[in-house]
């Protein structure tokens, strides 16, 4: 598979050409010394027909140190050192381009990571000056090469007519331990409370053929279920690698690019089993948003790694009233993130769902 999200400069002058008016696209990239340890970092900084370039030399024994570090400490709950670790990183990864990105005044964020800076959580940097994490001052997105292309149209033409203000959702679809999800229960309901014109199936109901069948009706699809996104199986959850849960029989990932989702706007894979230190392909939740999005969705929502499961359904809840207030995809992540800040819950439980392609 190739590199996700590499830019060539075969891709640079589309990039520019089809990036969104009010969106700053930033790929920051490291690079190597002879002993392939990263002694540089070059920032590209894309806007509408425009691109930048700064680098900035870095310690390498040092910034990989504190990578390490700071994953560990945004993935327990129980550290309260992140916001120091995630100020150094902020220096490093986020200073050297903050007046330019200022001066940009973005409505958007739009990060391609590379290499080990794939499955970092860029919004949690935390500035320590301003005591502002990134996603308190931008939304913030992902992109890979297939979104990049993506941005270009705002819509893609279907024979088959969507339902904009509505959500297919799926929920719970194996209520019994160890799979048993109930908040993923409730979490699907209250959407089809948010937007009533949403079908929602859970337990028994909540079946792959079901999907399969219903999801080209749909401009939202969500599936509150397990996913194993890991080179090994997930035993905690008896559900072999690669694979997304559902009442009938699971899907496999591999499959997903015959769903044929033109058109749809987004997918959402909540309470997934995803995780920074394994990783399907080397590529993760990369790998995994790269295979959806190649089936034609615009846009994936999933997480870094596992999250507790009402903080997950309070944060979709928040994430669909906002959409349904008209914020774009990008806006409604960010302010269901701000609320559970303002309430001062870890980044634990905030910061590891993403969105990876088109944020509006």
């Amino acid at each position: 598979m190739a590199e996700l999200f590499e830019t060539t400069p075969a891709d640079i002058k589309n990039l520019t050409s089809s990036i969104p008016t009010g969106t700053v696209v930033v790929q920051p990239v490291l690079l190597t010394n002879v002993r392939n340890m990263p002694n540089n970092i070059a920032f590209f900084i894309f806007t509408k027909g425009e691109l930048s370039v700064i680098k900035k030399s870095i310690d390498p024994t040092k910034f990989n140190e504190l990578l390490t570090k700071y994953l560990e400490k945004v993935q327990d709950d129980t550290d309260a050192s992140y916001a120091e670790t995630g100020g150094e990183l902020y220096d490093i990864l986020i200073r050297p381009i903050e007046d330019k990105i200022k001066a940009l005044s973005p409505k958007q964020l739009s990060i391609i990571a590379t290499g080990k800076l794939r499955h970092f959580p860029f919004e949690t940097l935390y500035d320590s000056k301003t005591n502002q994490f990134l996603i308190q001052k931008y939304p913030v997105n992902y992109l890979t090469r297939i979104s990049n292309n993506s941005l270009k149209s705002p819509g893609v033409q279907n024979a088959v007519p969507r339902k904009a203000q509505a959500v297919l959702a799926f929920g719970n679809p194996v209520p019994r331990d160890p799979q048993n999800l109930p908040s993923a229960e409730v979490e699907v309901r209250k959407i089809k409370e948010i937007f009533p014109e949403s079908e929602v199936y859970i337990h028994n109901k909540a079946t792959l053929e079901k999907f399969r069948s219903q999801a080209l009706r749909f401009s939202f699809l969500h599936l509150a279920t397990h996913g194993c996104f890991k080179i090994e199986d997930c035993k905690e959850v008896d559900l072999l690698n690669n694979r997304l849960l559902f009442a009938d029989k699971p899907l496999d990932i591999a499959d997903a690019a015959l769903l044929g989702l033109q058109g749809t706007q987004l997918i959402t894979l909540s309470a997934c089993q995803t995780a920074v230190e394994t990783n399907l392909n080397g590529e993760g939740i990369a790998g995994i948003a790269y295979i959806f999005e190649r089936a034609g969705a615009k846009a994936v929502m999933a997480s870094l790694w596992k999250v507790e499961d009402e903080a997950t359904q309070e944060l979709m809840v928040d994430f669909y009233q906002n959409l349904k207030q008209g914020m774009t995809k990008g806006e409604a992540l960010q302010k269901a993130k701000l609320k559970l800040i303002k309430d001062d819950r870890h980044p634990f439980y905030w910061s590891p769902f993403v969105l990876i392609g088109d944020a509006r």
